[in-house]
């Protein structure tokens, strides 16, 4: 029977010989997407398994008197920071050996000793084509070589190990004593963001694929069926009949994932190239994994031919029981009670839960809608078909309704992946115009080249930690020293400014520490001396009371927060070098120099940071600026390369107060937002792309099929008299309307739950998104396709409508 089958399979004709062809190339594009999904899926996840090793944490010292620099056989310095270039982060780690054993960080043969360092290749090319003035003067010495592929994350990263004397690198804050360098997986704050997309992005994505291999494996079910049962004529028992039909879809898919692993090879490299999440991937990692491979040799064919037994189940009833086809009963409307109920869970848990609890509440009601809309997508093809029929009139519409009508299941399977897609990517597309207008501000675009740098606050370390930069030190009850400054101080501020402003085309806005009697609240924490800050608007600290508006109410500000009026202030400005940055705000007329909340302005939420920090309203401060610690700086430059040097002098010549966080823009902060979430809109983009597509070509696959089987009424009808041209129409309106109305169900009942989402979880007078204009591209670009695909099996049909095909076999 097995040789028998590969006969039939093999040598059977034109007819199988083509239908081997375009199923085995059907399977072989699902099983290519489904090899690329995987790929960059384990690419990621190797990504992030990596040793983390900017992770690592301090030791105590041996007593609480012990000096930092204190000596240990496996016992390093150790000072992790970032710096930036043109919007690019780079990660800057000073190193300094205690002892003969000090732990090595990945990537590199030894610590670098002072005055050398190592670079990862691309910030290496980096620095071979940039002026030393706008990025190399940031690390001290001569580069020695270049870090492995072990301490990064893909090509692109930019990390310097950098070398230092001990008793250096102890002067600078934020240095640890180190012993053990760490080694567990990744913990970006993004991690479990991007592992959710890809689950998102699989099942909507992925189940389209599916669809179209099972399409495939279907093709030209009928004929096969009618051959069957003609053996079944001539004496071969039900099983001899599924060992055929087992060994035509087990070679017709086998031979696909075959050809679908080679076109996967073959655009390999160029997927290694992408950067679907932001960071491109190291191309040895951008490889499925053996079980992968195995997994689709196994899986694919057997569900073939799972598929291929499931269509025989006709045939087994009797010989003659293809012949004796009966409509099937229409769907019911019972198939929407899923759909209805899915929707009303998703508004009940948007409604009755918090912020915290959101997407556990939320992801009941997305589920059960997500298997409520192919459940319910056969009713509603007939309803489509049905509505066609009553407002429609002429022969071509006559002929698809009924088609539809007869069986809109069928109808409906090839499109039935692509409703997933569409839905999950409306939901997002609806939803990323209300998550962006959280980054935007008015005040964004004019401080786009605003450069900020904030210097060191105390009391913040302890015996581990220098504690003897930025002023005078006080012992602690324990040993440890405090630092009581709260900013550079005022001769070092001042001589900082004069520098600064002679850089062409500078504006520069100082920003003094309020002396503590003179405010109500305590200065803030040092960046990077504690946790950052989570997304979010900028609470007040205690004891902050609002102050009166002209209407004795609280004064509001853009984002809903009460205005810098409100106090505790920390900051003192003056007024007229303020008033150069209009989006800072602007005093009150005939005021020099007024107390600011300025706390916001290194806020990790850029509608806050963005904001004013002054109004008319502000209180009124002393102008003599000599006496006051300079807490941070403001500089406006216009010119990209006059930016990077003036942020290269900040970061050298202010290296003694700087506490991690490299002088950054405005607009850089709000782009690492704003990235983000165009990372995620270009992902949804190219799932419904896709998706269209991979529908188009489950339709032509299943269009090609059925213009196969019904060649000799098709043929007939032509003998008779009825235009090719009616035929054409006909087969059009029979694939593009399940096409149409699949994706119109599932994009409304994803943009309303997105509109309904937005709305509820917005600020009160929240407009309803719209999604952006790349979404309304991609979905046209994809019906296109889509229909194009469709339009090129129309030749097909008339060839086989020839009338010397009406004959019967």
């Amino acid at each position: 029977m097995y040789r028998l089958g590969l006969q039939l399979t093999l040598q059977s004709g034109r007819e199988a010989l083509t239908r081997l062809l375009v199923t085995a190339a059907a399977v072989a594009l699902g099983v290519a997407v489904l090899l690329a999904v995987l790929a960059d899926f384990d690419a990621f996840q190797a990504t992030n398994a990596k040793p983390a090793w900017e992770s690592t944490q301090a030791i105590s010292a041996a007593t609480p008197t012990s000096p930092i620099t204190a000596p240990g056989a496996n016992v390093e310095l150790w000072n992790y920071s970032d710096t930036v270039f043109e919007g690019r982060t780079i990660e800057v780690l000073a190193l300094a050996a205690l002892g003969p054993q000090a732990p090595v960080p990945p990537g590199v043969p030894g610590l670098p000793s002072a005055g050398r360092f190592y670079a990862s290749p691309a910030l290496a090319a980096l620095l071979r084509t940039t002026p030393a003035d706008q990025l190399g003067d940031r690390f001290p010495g001569t580069q020695v070589g270049t870090i492995g592929d072990q301490a990064l994350t893909g090509p692109t990263e930019l990390v310097v190990y950098v070398g230092y004397q001990p008793a250096q690198l102890a002067a600078l804050p934020q240095t640890i004593r180190v012993d053990t360098i760490a080694s567990g997986p990744q913990t970006s704050v993004w991690t479990n963001y991007f592992r959710d997309a890809f689950g998102v992005g699989a099942v909507a994505f992925v189940f389209p694929i599916l669809f179209l291999i099972g399409m495939a494996t279907r093709l030209s079910a009928t004929r096969r069926e009618e051959r069957y049962a003609s053996l079944r004529l001539v004496g071969a028992t039900p099983g001899q009949i599924s060992v055929i039909a087992s060994v035509d879809a087990v070679v017709s898919a086998l031979s696909g994932t075959v050809l679908g692993i080679g076109l996967f090879e073959l655009v390999r490299p160029l997927l290694a190239d992408t950067a679907l999440t932001g960071s491109q991937y190291f191309s040895s990692l951008v490889e499925p994994t053996a079980l992968d491979f195995v997994a689709l040799l196994v899986v694919v064919p057997l569900a073939s031919a799972a598929a291929s037994l499931l269509s025989l189940r006709r045939v087994r009833i009797s010989p003659l029981g293809v012949s004796r086809k009966v409509t099937p009963p229409p769907p019911r409307a019972r198939r929407a009670i899923p759909l209805a109920v899915g929707i009303v869970l998703f508004l009940t848990g948007l409604g009755t839960s918090n912020s915290q609890q959101l997407g556990l509440a939320l992801y009941p009601g997305i589920l059960i809608t997500l298997v409520g809309l192919p459940i319910g997508g056969p009713w509603l093809t007939a309803q489509a078909a049905r509505l066609l029929s009553r407002r429609v009139n002429g022969a071509p519409t006559l002929l698809a309704a009924r088609r539809l009508a007869d069986n809109p299941k069928a109808a409906y399977r090839s499109v039935g992946g692509l409703v997933l897609a569409v839905f999950l990517g409306t939901l997002l597309a609806g939803l990323m115009p209300a998550i962006n207008a959280s980054t935007q501000t008015p005040a964004v675009t004019v401080l786009d080249d605003v450069l900020l740098d904030t210097f060191t606050y105390g009391p913040t370390c302890g015996n581990e930690v220098n504690c003897s930069v930025g002023g005078s030190a006080a012992a602690a009850p324990n040993g440890s020293a405090q630092i009581a400054a709260q900013g550079l101080p005022p001769q070092a501020g001042a001589t900082l400014l004069r520098e600064l402003q002679a850089f062409h085309g500078a504006v520069v806005v100082p920003v003094y520490s309020l002396p503590q009697s003179a405010g109500t609240g305590s200065p803030p924490a040092a960046k990077g001396s504690g946790p950052p800050a989570r997304p979010g608007p900028a609470v007040p600290g205690p004891g902050a009371g609002p102050a009166d508006g002209p209407d004795g109410g609280p004064i509001q500000s853009r984002n809903g927060r009460q205005g810098p009026g409100d106090g505790p202030y920390e900051s003192v400005v003056d007024c007229a070098q303020i008033a150069q940055i209009s989006a800072l705000g602007q005093c009150a007329a005939g005021v020099r120099a007024v107390q600011a909340e300025t706390d916001t302005l290194s806020s990790d939420n850029p509608t806050d940071s963005t904001q004013a920090v002054v109004d008319q309203h502000s209180p009124a401060a002393s102008a003599d600026f000599s006496g006051l610690s300079l807490q941070a700086v403001l500089v406006q430059v216009a010119d990209p390369s006059t930016l990077e040097v003036v942020r290269t002098f900040l970061t050298t010549h202010a290296r003694q107060s700087e506490s991690g966080q490299a002088p950054r823009t405005f607009g850089e902060s709000v782009r690492v937002r704003a990235t983000v979430g165009a990372l995620v809109q270009r992902m949804v983009d190219i799932v419904v792309l896709l998706t269209l597509i991979v529908a188009g070509c489950s339709l032509a696959v299943a269009l090609g099929g059925s213009l196969v089987e019904r060649r000799r009424p098709f043929s007939l009808m032509r003998l008779s008299g009825t235009p090719v041209s009616a035929l054409y129409q006909s087969i059009m309106l029979e694939a593009t309307l399940p096409l149409a109305a699949a994706t119109l169900v599932a994009a409304v009942t994803g943009y309303l739950l997105a509109a309904a989402t937005a709305v509820q979880l917005g600020p009160p007078g929240t407009p309803i998104p719209v999604p952006g204009g790349t979404y309304f591209a991609t979905m046209g670009a994809g019906l296109v396709v889509s229909l194009a695909l469709i339009a090129g099996t129309l030749p097909f049909l008339g060839r086989i409508t020839r009338p010397e095909n009406a004959r019967f076999e």
